[in-house]
């Protein structure tokens, strides 16, 4: 009898035992399931130093802090972005390879590059970061003493009517200006530059008759009195040079050109990762140290929801896509 009843014991706990290890088993998984639970990389399809690259420090310091987990940012320059974001567009959708995304890479990437091995509409958009207004900007000398009266210059002589040219929100800029305006650009003299320190110091030395640039990259030459910022091409005014109008205040309220940043992964991106950036996007965003970090790298925080960045990205595109069509 003992050895049956012995037996019988262990019959009944055998379910009990294989309960409880289906339930660690469970657990587990579950663990294993939440997100972050180990690496997340940034990928900046930049070079180190620029806005977007400078943005993405400040964010991985603060998810870092907020998620216990490293957070890595990797610059991928070169192509016109198409490798870094082609490189997040294949990693797998659990979400720990994202794109510190921006016009470059998104709203303008499928008019400026014909080519390309995705559609920018795949991506899982996660949300808006932060952003920069671009600000249009003339040698401290110049003649020039509101937008006003640099569009008046271009309208009467548009032939000696020169400025910068580059690549992204620099062309996007002035072709908007001269779009509203109606004024086609290429009776005016683009200069081309290779990059935004270039723009501005060909500014500063009267090499052309306007210029644009970043608060993070002119704010050096505007205290050395180099140059002079004409109007601010964003919604409000920018905080360090508080008597400068925005583009709207100077009478051109449909010239608002925002370098912005934002967060995006690849396509079908997990549902709970999706859900952990759009709740850490929105509380690092609203972070008063995370602000001053971006104030002090020229960026101003600007959180919003996955919905609102797709939307910002179409409307972007229909603007560039009407600028290039011209």
């Amino acid at each position: 009898m003992r050895a049956s009843h012995r037996r019988r014991a262990r019959l009944f706990m055998l379910p009990v035992t294989a309960a409880l290890f289906t339930g660690a088993i469970a657990t587990t998984a579950q663990a294993d399931e939440t997100y972050p639970s180990k690496l997340v990389e940034i990928v900046v399809p930049f070079t180190a130093g620029g806005s977007t690259d400078l943005g993405a420090r400040v964010f991985a310091d603060a998810l870092q802090a907020r998620w216990k987990v490293p957070v890595r940012v990797l610059n991928q320059p070169g192509g016109n972005t198409v490798p870094a974001v082609s490189d997040v567009m294949a990693a797998p959708p659990t979400g720990y390879s994202v794109l510190m995304d921006g016009p470059g890479s998104s709203s303008m990437l499928e008019t400026v590059v014909k080519t390309i091995p995705f559609k920018v509409d795949d991506r899982t958009f996660l949300g808006l970061a932060a952003q920069t207004p671009l600000m249009l900007v003339v040698p401290t000398d110049s003649p020039f003493k509101t937008l006003a009266d640099a569009v008046a210059a271009a309208k009467a002589d548009p032939g000696n009517f020169s400025w910068t040219s580059g690549a992204g929100t620099t062309d996007l800029t002035f072709r908007r200006l001269f779009q509203i305006i109606g004024l086609d650009f290429r009776k005016t003299r683009a200069v081309k530059v290779r990059g935004g320190s270039e723009a501005i110091n060909l500014t500063a030395g009267g090499h052309v008759k306007i210029g644009v640039g970043f608060w993070g990259s002119i704010a050096p030459l505007v205290a050395a009195k180099r140059i002079r910022v004409l109007a601010v091409a964003g919604p409000k005014r920018f905080a360090a040079i508080p008597n400068v109008p925005t583009t709207a205040e100077a009478g051109y309220p449909d010239l608002i050109i925002l370098q912005w940043i934002g967060f995006s992964g690849p396509p079908k991106m997990d549902k709970a990762a999706v859900e952990a950036w759009q709740k850490a996007i929105a509380a690092v965003g609203n972070d008063a140290k995370v602000r001053e970090g971006l104030n002090n790298v020229g960026l101003v925080s600007y959180p919003s929801t996955s919905d609102e960045m797709r939307a910002f990205v179409a409307k972007e595109r229909g603007i560039v896509k009407s600028l290039w069509a011209q």
